[in-house]
């Protein structure tokens, strides 16, 4: 009883003082043009669901780069396969990379990563550190989700609806690709995805296949994992390694699951999940919390889920942050350390 008393209150006074220190920098950054401006160009990767722009209507990251880009950062968006496994989606985001590099002229990038873009922001900075500045993980994805392990158990034991799953969630997949493949959220556009398989993202999302991945790319892990802290019905909130390879590593993330009634996924999707997740998790409505951290834990209770974390569904959210703020926070953080 005393550690849930404690970690609630670490997380309201958390939530209370990013609050106050986002709303003072939202108004200092309104008088500066180059407050997000940093050395070497962001690079933002999405997660599973992955797009830029929807028909040139919809971001995936709703509302944040543009604001980005009004207070001088360079960003560029990519788009990797909706639904592939991370080592595909890391090649993916490598090729991305070489070609950001080529049209900007730039010796590094800063990748910004959300949920599933965690693990392919990861893969490059293993594997070419010498293209990667920094990685900044929101809400990352970095030992998967037990939804994903017991939807596909409840599934693999209903093969006709498996099917019927698996085929729906493909096309919708396939269709997203298709309808953000000229559209772009800035002047780069990622090449088009091939036909999209939902399973694929099951298994890539699970903790089995996480655990893998992490043995062979541990880079700015922390100590302690998922499973060290009760299986995320804990959470301590620890660092990792702030740099490995010359690239350093910071995260942020929350821990609500529900945050606004008239939010679509709210209404939709966090329920699903629900049905499929353990009740004793502190989680952010589609990943334990403890999966979050991946260098320096800038904050690790905001009071945000999965989805709020890219301003979406349209930028509805609890109203207790100013998602975007809190994009520009970390890019002055990237320009004042040199990144």
């Amino acid at each position: 009883m005393l550690a849930k008393y404690l970690q609630s209150t670490m997380r309201c006074w958390s939530s209370l003082t990013t609050l106050v220190f986002g709303l003072f920098i939202s108004n200092l950054a309104l008088s500066s043009q180059d407050y997000a401006k940093t050395k070497h160009p962001i690079v933002m990767v999405p997660g599973a669901f992955a797009f830029d722009s929807v028909l040139g209507v919809v971001d995936y990251w709703y509302g944040i780069t543009e604001d980005l880009r009004a207070q001088g950062a360079e960003v560029y968006v990519t788009n990797l396969s909706s639904s592939a496994s991370n080592i595909v989606r890391g090649e993916e985001l490598m090729e991305d990379v070489r070609r950001i590099l080529a049209l900007t002229g730039a010796q590094k990038v800063n990748l910004v990563a959300h949920s599933q873009g965690g693990p392919a922001a990861r893969y490059v900075a293993s594997l070419r550190p010498d293209w990667v500045e920094s990685i900044s993980c929101v809400t990352c994805m970095n030992e998967g989700t037990e939804f994903a392990d017991n939807l596909y158990s409840f599934l693999n034991k209903r093969r006709p609806l498996k099917w019927l799953v698996n085929l729906t969630l493909s096309a919708v997949f396939s269709a997203l690709e298709v309808l953000s493949t000229q559209s772009k959220d800035g002047v780069y556009n990622s090449p088009q995805r091939p036909y999209q398989i939902a399973e694929d993202l099951v298994i890539a999302a699970g903790t089995q296949s996480l655990r893998e991945f992490n043995q062979r790319f541990p880079e700015a892990l922390p100590d302690e994992n998922c499973e060290m802290q009760a299986q995320g019905a804990v959470y301590n909130g620890k660092s990792g390694p702030s740099r490995v390879n010359q690239v350093s590593y910071y995260s942020w993330g929350g821990t609500d699951e529900f945050t606004n009634a008239v939010d679509p996924v709210d209404i939709l999707l966090v329920p699903t999940v629900r049905a499929f997740f353990p009740k004793s998790r502190i989680w952010d409505g589609l990943v334990r919390s403890c999966g979050h951290p991946l260098g320096t834990l800038t904050e690790g209770y905001y009071p945000i889920n999965h989805f709020d974390a890219i301003n979406q569904t349209l930028g509805l959210n609890s109203g207790a942050l100013d998602i975007p703020t809190l994009y520009l926070i970390q890019a002055n953080r990237l320009q004042r350390e040199g990144h």
